[in-house]
């Protein structure tokens, strides 16, 4: 599949501008979960696995969707697409706000969840359009940078924001914002080009793409390295910060997106190493390692201190960046008109971890400690399965393949 060429730069860059703001709304949706996750525990007296299960109940709808919303862009228009769910992400948000029952938040979610489905492969389906496809791992770097970046920020301000406006306040405020993001999707990201469906095998493409034994091999890779953002930093990182260090939950959301921030970093400095080393499986095995000691030292090191503790948030954040190489790889293995599709197969395996690992961490704590009263040792038990992961996705990094190796 060969870019569409945009003849006015700055034309280019604003459809971008808009993709990436829908990413970022889906980005501070996720990311933030642990801090207002937090707030909501405390209100509805919630335990760790029902928390768990909220927590995670966006990623079983973000995560079912993937593969249709893959599907749907390569066959229909990538403007009505974003606009659409950008409005349903809102109306989800608005519902959630609202929502005095756990079912009204667990409804809310879901449709934040549905909405969201369709923000980061419709910006990889755009950046395909009107971007030459070698700039693909840096734009998708990028993005994901200043996804991180927005994060950060609103990290950093939530947890106070939280104590004067509440989480109702603060998630009704985002709903204002992507209403704002769907019109601006609709008035500025272009009409897709249109596709003769008679002459492609969608269906034999995508068997092409699920008998893929690699393609399998790098979702399961990427699926198992993210649990680092989707389960740690998103959602129990805040949590375990705030009991190992004695601190207040504003204190702890500055620490914790202390990780955000380097893995901002991280993101386009992995895709920078990929292209200047020979071998993009070292670069990204040395990611997977590295980012495994750095979270045991965090779990395990007597550190008391807050500075320390910030510095290895962010150290394990510039450590974790290589999983977005997985999209790369992904359009290496997909057949030229089917990439969205292949993304959304590589996507769905990306974030199948975080409803699975969420709610089990949180089932772990329950049955280890007392509930509201969890202890430094049962946050480090329960947490362990963030760098098993990490070790069994360095395992897979070795079937993974370096550019020239890639065939269907």
């Amino acid at each position: 599949m060969i870019a569409t060429s945009i003849t006015v730069p700055n034309q280019r860059i604003g459809i971008w501008l808009v993709g990436v703001s829908f990413v970022l709304f889906q980005f501070f949706m996720q990311l933030s979960s642990g801090v207002v996750i937090g707030a909501i525990m405390q209100e509805f007296d919630l335990t760790a696995f029902v928390a768990g299960l909220l927590g995670s109940s966006l990623y079983i709808v973000y995560t079912s969707l993937q593969i249709p919303v893959g599907i749907l862009y390569d066959r229909k228009n990538s403007r009505t697409l974003m606009a659409t769910n950008a409005f349903i992400c809102s109306i989800g948000c608005i519902v959630f706000a609202s929502s005095h029952t756990l079912l009204g938040l667990f409804i809310g979610r879901f449709l934040i969840g549905a909405g969201s489905a369709f923000a980061f492969i419709g910006l990889s389906h755009i950046l395909r359009q009107h971007f030459p496809l070698r700039q693909f791992p840096f734009m998708i770097g990028l993005s994901e940078t200043l996804g991180f970046i927005v994060t950060v920020i609103g990290m950093v301000s939530l947890g106070s924001l939280l104590n004067y406006w509440g989480w109702r306040g603060f998630i009704s405020g985002a709903g204002i914002v992507g209403l704002l993001i769907s019109f601006l999707c609709y008035r500025f990201i272009p009409d897709s080009e249109k596709t003769h469906p008679s002459t492609i095998n969608y269906s034999q493409q995508f068997f092409q793409i699920i008998s893929n034994k690699r393609a399998w091999v790098n979702g399961l890779f990427v699926g198992l390295s993210f649990t680092i953002v989707t389960v740690f930093g998103a959602l129990w990182a805040v949590p375990f910060i705030k009991v190992k260090l004695s601190c207040s939950l504003a204190e702890a959301s500055f620490i914790g997106a202390l990780f955000f921030l380097g893995a901002g970093v991280s993101c386009p400095l992995f895709a920078i190493l990929a292209i200047r080393f020979r071998s993009r499986k070292l670069v990204i095995l040395s990611s997977c390692l590295s980012t495994t000691l750095l979270v045991l030292l965090a779990l395990f090191a007597p550190v008391e201190s807050h500075a320390v503790m910030g510095i290895l948030m962010f150290l394990i954040g510039i450590c974790c960046g290589a999983y977005m190489l997985a999209y790369t790889i992904a359009n290496e293995l997909a057949p030229a008109n089917s990439l969205s599709t292949c993304t959304g197969f590589t996507n769905t395996l990306a974030v199948i971890t975080a409803p699975l690992l969420q709610p089990l961490i949180g089932l772990f704590l329950d049955n280890l400690g007392q509930t509201e009263n969890y202890t430094v040792g049962d946050y480090q038990i329960a947490l362990l399965a963030v760098p098993v992961s990490l070790i069994i996705a360095a395992i897979l990094v070795l079937f993974l393949p370096d550019p020239p190796e890639v065939k269907m």
